[in-house]
């Protein structure tokens, strides 16, 4: 019986994935099973020859051009009853698998997410980092839970969880945010936990430049989910606690402040360049919802 699968959907990630495969190999599991799913999502550079060398891992391909279909398929091909999900170009630390799972051990905790921690080492990328972080204690810790999102390179769930609300929706960004949106309707802000000592580093973050291309992505994506679930964007008090929440932890200097402070306005403005950019589009979806509806 398998205790653990953990799910890796992989395009193109030759150059990242042996390190990922790797630091999952070094797990310091040891009181529970598990099992490594590597999904290739039609790959057209080595990603599968990488895969292979991994003599732990199983292999799948998935047609479907998805990260999310692909993540569908791991699920369906996976043997535990707490599924983990993770990317190709991220890096668990060794005892990362260990503490994303504990707070699982509580029935009521239906997902648990850990902490992202950019690769970059730039002050910039740092300063990002540590504010990502305590956004994610204010977020997924807060009782409203309008303000909850996903991201399914660092997320451990019950089995249960999606045969109760279903598996990933397939389309573009953000669908771990649905499905965490389906798990708050049903069980409540308890169900979701953050777990900040699960840490996996993103070697995908190792600029400035790539987290604000990010940002405008993640824009995108939140104007076609909020569409679907009733998720909201933080509002500019809500990130102005976040900023001071961080300058306070992490003990910044004032010019290390002001310097923060500058790139989340650059962040934000990316951000709403997505959003915006992405209103006509939505605004498509929004009336063939309602025609589709009206016409049942």
């Amino acid at each position: 019986m398998i205790d653990i699968s953990i799910v890796v959907p992989v395009f193109n990630a030759a150059r990242t994935l042996d390190a990922c495969l790797d630091g999952l190999e070094r797990q310091d599991l040891s009181t529970r099973t598990h099992e490594i799913i590597v999904v290739d999502n039609n790959s057209t550079d080595a990603t599968a020859a990488v895969a292979r060398r991994h003599a732990s891992i199983r292999l799948f391909a998935e047609p479907r051009q998805s990260a999310y279909a692909a993540r569908n398929r791991g699920l369906a091909q996976a043997q535990g009853r707490w599924i983990v999900f993770t990317d190709g170009d991220c890096v668990p630390r060794t005892d990362w698998l260990r503490r994303l799972t504990l707070p699982l051990a509580d029935p009521s905790v239906q997902v648990v997410m850990g902490r992202d921690r950019p690769a970059g080492t730039t002050t910039a990328v740092r300063l990002l980092g540590e504010y990502d972080h305590r956004k994610e204690v204010f977020v997924l810790g807060s009782l409203d839970p309008a303000v909850y999102y996903g991201h399914t390179n660092n997320m451990a769930a019950r089995r249960d969880a999606f045969d109760a609300v279903g598996a990933f929706d397939e389309g573009a960004r953000g669908s771990d945010v649905i499905f965490v949106h389906r798990v708050l309707a049903r069980w409540g802000v308890d169900a979701v936990r953050y777990q900040p000592d699960a840490v996996v580093d993103h070697l995908e973050i190792d600029r400035a430049a790539v987290y604000f291309r990010k940002a405008y992505l993640y824009g995108r994506s939140a104007r076609r989910y909020s569409a679907i679930v009733p998720a909201r964007p933080l509002r500019n008090v809500e990130r102005l606690r976040i900023f001071r929440d961080t300058v306070a932890a992490s003990g910044l200097s004032r010019s290390e402040s002001a310097y923060l402070l500058a790139l989340l306005v650059a962040g934000v403005a990316c951000y709403n360049g997505g959003w915006f950019l992405a209103a006509p589009r939505a605004r498509w979806r929004a009336r063939w919802r309602r025609k589709d509806g009206a016409g049942a």
